[in-house]
C-alpha cells in the first residue's frame, strides 16, 4: 500500500466504512428514499450516522400496517419520531393511514386507529413542507380530512381516499400551490375554490347525488377529471386552461336509467327552455387539447351542445362514446364550433346506443349540414371492424367529405375484442370504404 494513502482510500475488501466518508448532502439523499422507521435504524450504524436522519428533509410515513403490528404502535413511534425530529424543515412529506380492515371487528376496547393522522399533516405544515402526499384508510372506514390547509410554502398536494365533508374547500390559504391531485375520494362539500392552482387532477372521485358541486379555478392550466360516482360538478370558468381530459363514469348520476319516454327525464327530455346552465363544455372552451369520454347513456355532453360554446383555441380534440350514444348531428355541431381543430380522434365501439343512433338519423332526417375546419390536418377513426360499425364509419366519412375534407387525411385503426382489452391496429381504409382511393376529394 502507498504510505502515502490515507486510511480511508483503503480498499474496501478491508471492511472500512467509506459510505460514512460521503458528504451530509449525499447521506441525506439517501435516508430520503427510506421509510422513516428505517432511516431511524440507520442512526447504530456509526457515530456520525447519529441523528443524521433528523436533518432528512423528506420524511416517509408509508406501510404501517407491514411496519408495525398494532396502529397503536404506529401512533407511539411516529408521535416520539416528531417530538425527536423538531421543526427541521421538509421539501416532501408522505403520510399513510393505518389499515383497518378487519382488526377492530367486535373489539369495542381496542383503541381507535388513526388518531393523529390530522396532526401528522400539520406537522408536515409546520416544517414548511413544500410536496405533500396523504393516503387515507382505503379499506376501511373512510379517513376524514379535517385539518385546514394553511401554508405559504406548499406547492403540491396529493390526497388519496379521503373525504371531505366541509360546506366549502378553500384553498386560498395556500397562495403558491400549484398542482393537486385527488384519487378516490369522496368530497361531500358544496364548493370548491383553488385559486392558485395550475394542474388539478380528481380521478374515479365520488360526489353528492343530490346536488352539483362547484369548482372554481381561473388559474388551472391543466385538468383532469374522471367522475365516480354522484352528479357531474359544474366547473366554473377557466380562461387559461390549455389541456383537459373529462372522463365521466357509468356510475355517475346523470344518465338515463331507462326513463321509457317519461317526460320529467331531463337526459332525454331536457330542461324547460332558459333554465339549464352549461355543466362542462363552457369552461372548458378555452382548451387547446381536449378529451371527452364517457358511457354510452350519460348525457351531460349532449345536453351543454345545446348551448354550446366556440372552441376558439382548440387544435386537438379526442371524441369517445358519446357521439355515438347521441347522433351525427352532435359531431357536426362541435366541429362546427372548432374553427382552427388541427386534430381529431373518434374512438368508437359498437354498443345499442351507437347502433340506434344511426337507424335514427336515417328514419329521420338527413344530415345536410356541413362544417369548415381549414386548419384540420389529420382524422384517425379507432373502431372494431364489424359490418354494423362500419355503416357508421361510412356515414361518419361522408359527412367529412361533404365538408371539404380529403380522404389522405383520414386514418383508421381497428379495436378488436375481446371486451376490456383493447390493442390498436392499423387497417386498410377499404376495410371500411370500398370506394377509397387514398388521393383526396370525392
Amino acid at each position: 500500500m502507498d504510505k502515502k494513502m490515507k486510511p480511508s482510500a483503503a480498499a474496501s475488501t478491508d471492511g472500512e466504512d467509506r459510505i460514512s466518508d460521503l458528504p451530509y448532502a449525499l447521506l441525506h439523499h439517501v435516508l430520503s428514499s427510506l421509510p422513516v422507521d428505517e432511516a431511524v435504524r440507520t442512526s447504530v450504524l456509526a457515530r456520525r450516522w447519529r441523528g443524521l436522519w433528523k436533518g432528512v428533509p423528506v420524511l416517509r410515513l408509508v406501510g404501517p400496517k407491514k411496519r408495525f403490528p398494532t396502529a397503536e404502535d404506529f401512533d407511539t413511534f411516529v408521535n416520539r419520531l416528531i417530538s425527536a425530529r423538531g421543526d427541521w424543515p421538509l421539501v416532501s412529506c408522505e403520510v399513510e393511514a393505518y389499515l383497518t380492515w378487519d382488526d377492530y371487528a367486535g373489539e369495542p376496547k381496542e383503541p381507535e386507529p388513526n388518531l393523529y393522522f390530522d396532526p401528522w399533516i400539520q406537522y408536515a405544515l409546520a416544517c414548511k413542507v413544500k410536496i405533500l402526499k396523504v393516503v387515507g384508510d382505503l379499506v376501511g372506514s373512510e379517513t376524514e380530512l379535517i385539518v385546514s390547509l394553511v401554508s405559504q410554502h406548499l406547492t403540491s398536494l396529493d390526497v388519496h381516499y379521503v373525504c371531505l365533508e366541509k360546506d366549502t374547500v378553500d384553498f386560498s390559504s395556500c397562495p403558491v400551490l400549484e398542482e393537486l391531485k385527488m384519487k378516490e375520494c369522496g368530497l361531500w362539500v358544496r364548493g370548491m375554490s383553488f385559486p392558485s392552482l395550475k394542474r388539478l387532477f380528481l380521478v374515479e372521485c365520488n360526489f353528492p347525488e343530490d346536488y352539483r358541486v362547484r369548482i372554481s379555478s381561473l388559474g388551472v392550466v391543466s385538468l383532469h377529471l374522471h367522475v365516480g360516482r354522484g352528479k357531474i360538478p359544474l366547473l366554473e370558468s377557466m380562461p387559461l386552461l390549455e389541456t383537459a381530459c373529462i372522463d365521466l363514469s357509468y356510475q355517475c348520476k346523470d344518465q338515463c336509467r331507462g326513463c321509457g319516454g317519461d317526460a320529467s327525464c331531463e337526459g332525454c327530455h331536457g330542461y324547460p327552455a332558459g333554465s339549464y346552465r352549461s355543466v362542462l363544455l363552457n369552461s372548458l372552451s378555452n382548451a387547446v387539447n381536449l378529451e371527452l369520454k364517457d358511457e354510452p347513456k350519460v348525457y351531460i355532453y349532449k345536453r351543454d351542445l345545446e348551448c354550446c360554446p366556440m372552441f376558439g383555441r382548440l387544435k386537438t380534440l379526442l371524441l369517445d362514446m358519446w357521439c355515438r350514444a347521441i347522433d351525427l348531428h352532435a359531431l357536426v355541431r362541435i366541429l362546427q364550433h372548432t374553427p382552427i381543430l388541427e386534430k381529431l380522434t373518434l374512438q368508437l365501439c359498437s354498443d345499442e346506443n351507437f347502433l340506434n343512433a344511426g337507424r335514427g338519423e336515417r328514419k329521420h332526417a338527413r344530415i345536410e349540414q356541413t362544417f369548415a375546419c381549414a386548419h384540420l390536418k389529420e382524422i384517425n377513426i379507432e373502431c372494431e371492424e364489424k359490418q354494423r360499425v362500419k355503416d357508421k364509419v361510412r356515414q361518419i366519412v361522408k359527412i367529412f367529405r361533404k365538408s371539404g375534407i380529403h380522404n389522405k387525411k383520414i386514418s383508421f385503426k381497428k379495436i378488436p375484442r375481446p371486451e376490456g382489452c383493447y390493442h390498436f391496429e392499423v387497417v386498410s381504409p377499404r376495410a371500411f370504404d370500398d370506394n377509397w382511393s387514398g388521393s383526396g376529394g370525392e
